[in-house]
């Protein structure tokens, strides 16, 4: 894993270089895109067969995870500063996937049309996203990878790195997939849960190698990037893809207990890139213990909804 992600951060810092864009904007397209892989393959697969539960709750799931995980642990190696030029940008895109989703979850089931509504603003995010980054590099507004960052790999070197470092970051991922729906059905656990607990955190785990390994290269932007794409990535294009076999009925678990998580997950990253915050080995402590508050709430069937319902005399 660590050297999967090695491969994957030194390819798309040298891309970014030679693209004349930002290590942000590497962070976002190269690795949060290329690590939400799993998330793609795994949540298709079940969806594919029916398994709705593990396909959505693989989906937020895994974003709840990227936020406390993918940046907990790299915090606990290397202290990590929001807040750097572009960042504000890209939340705005990942705040409003969270919101279209939570809300049209919440409204309708997830349909056809849902899902190629997803796909669209997933192309056009994209593609706005790029062509602004070049401009501010090209203003000086945003600052591209220096020569100090760049690891100084040729082209035709890390160009590959990029698809190796996705590959084994995938198929690492995929042997503690494997081995957590084995236990999970052994002990019956509904597949909700398997999407949300176990698969979430095991295709988590290409984002927590590749920031790890950010970290470790001092690549803060890297990481913050890779949390914010990967969050996009999951939600609009694995969530747009899964929606063209639906239509899909939302479990009410996700509204009750969930989405609340996924909403606080992404008002977290914001609270840290508008503040500009420094994420340290404190702040990556406390985000960990506020994941396993998440899942201590989950396997107790804790219903916020419930809190704002009148009781029934």
């Amino acid at each position: 894993m660590a050297l999967a992600g090695n491969f994957l951060v030194s390819g798309a810092v040298s891309l970014a270089r030679r693209l004349g864009v930002s290590a942000l904007v590497a962070g976002i397209f190269i690795v949060g895109f290329g690590t939400s892989a799993p998330e793609m393959f795994v949540s298709v697969n079940a969806a594919f067969e029916g398994q709705t539960g593990i396909a959505l709750g693989n989906i937020v799931g895994s974003n709840i995870a990227n936020v406390f995980l993918v940046l907990g642990l790299p915090a606990l190696i290397a202290p990590l500063t929001a807040g750097g030029a572009g960042e504000k940008r890209a939340l705005g895109a990942m705040l409003l996937a969270t919101a279209v989703w939570i809300g049209m979850t919440s409204l309708m089931p997830l349909s056809p049309l849902v899902g190629v509504c997803f796909l669209m603003l997933l192309v056009a995010y994209s593609g706005f996203a790029f062509i602004r980054a070049r401009r501010a590099v090209a203003t000086g507004e945003d600052p591209a990878v220096s020569e100090e960052e760049d690891p100084h790999l040729p082209v035709w070197l890390a160009v590959p790195f990029v698809p190796l470092g996705i590959c084994g970051l995938f198929l690492g991922s995929k042997l503690v997939i494997s081995g957590g729906i084995g236990v999970a059905h052994a002990f019956n656990v509904p597949e909700e849960y398997i999407g949300l607990t176990l698969l979430a955190v095991g295709t988590s785990l290409p984002e927590i190698g590749a920031g790890i390994v950010a970290a470790i290269r001092r690549e803060g932007e890297v990481v913050i990037g890779n949390v914010i794409g990967s969050n996009i990535f999951n939600l609009l294009g694995a969530g747009g893809v899964v929606a063209l076999f639906g239509p899909m009925p939302i479990a009410p678990s996700f509204s009750q207990y969930d989405h609340w998580a996924l909403g606080a997950s992404a008002l977290i990253v914001a609270l840290l890139i508008v503040t500009r915050a420094r994420i340290g080995y404190l702040a990556g402590v406390l985000l960990l213990l506020v994941y396993a508050v998440y899942i201590y709430g989950l396997i107790s069937g804790f219903n916020l909804l419930g809190l704002f319902q009148p009781a029934t005399p």
